[in-house]
């Protein structure tokens, strides 16, 4: 199958201002992720991780450069036309799973349905290896909250999924398990933060950013 350019950074930068002063979190960034492709950047706190991940969802805007998702350049589009986009196109996994507490494991998964598809939702619970789905938050353990987050980002079957640190806090083991399960997501392109370089293993290419700056550590095709 034929691979399709799914997000595309090109000189992107980005600044913020904090006490009167320019700080440059990302500068000159460009790099494509293809169809299908499991990416990992990591870097230690401070080095642009998460502005990263809200420039790559359209969360925040640059101060200069140009992203593009599926060929779709976001340098001119309205405040609606970035809403659609990625209501259609991308998936979002946090640190923290932020559940809403009042909901079922099925009712915060099938939460940002934009369709009636609730066997979606189940197919996917299954996937993600949770069950009893009529359990509250406060009855999961931390990982079994991080897999429904990880249900519920991809129940509008996205294509690109943007994961900031969803393994800060969980334990070695927990870690391993959840990256086993994005590592059988063949279908969806996967760019995830960390601070940690440790599990490269799982993604086809992995970056470090550092003061803001991108840099190739890895892109070899597993076997």
């Amino acid at each position: 199958m034929a691979t399709e350019e799914i997000l595309t950074f090109k000189d992107v930068n980005k600044v913020y201002e904090k006490g009167g002063m320019e700080v440059s979190a990302l500068k000159g960034l460009s790099f494509t992720l293809t169809s299908g492709t499991h990416t990992l950047v990591y870097g230690p706190s401070g080095a642009g991780k998460t502005s990263l991940i809200y420039l790559a969802g359209l969360i925040k805007k640059p101060s200069a450069g140009d992203i593009s998702v599926k060929g779709i350049s976001t340098l001119d589009l309205s405040e609606d036309q970035r809403s659609k986009l990625i209501r259609n196109e991308v998936g979002f996994i946090f640190r923290r799973a932020n559940l809403l507490p009042h909901l079922t494991v099925f009712e915060n998964v099938v939460l940002p349905l934009v369709s009636s598809d609730r066997d979606r939702a189940m197919e996917l619970l299954e996937k993600v290896e949770v069950d009893n789905w009529n359990r509250f938050p406060d009855e999961l353990s931390i990982e079994e909250e991080q897999k429904v987050a990880l249900a519920r980002s991809l129940v509008n079957n996205p294509s690109i999924l943007l994961a900031n640190e969803p393994t800060a806090e969980l334990d070695l083991k927990a870690t391993e398990n959840f990256l086993e399960l994005l590592e059988k997501m063949e279908n969806i392109t996967i760019l995830m933060t960390s601070s940690q370089n440790s599990f490269h293993e799982f993604f086809k290419e992995a970056y470090r950013l550092e003061y803001g700056i991108i840099k190739l550590y890895s892109s070899e095709s597993k076997s």
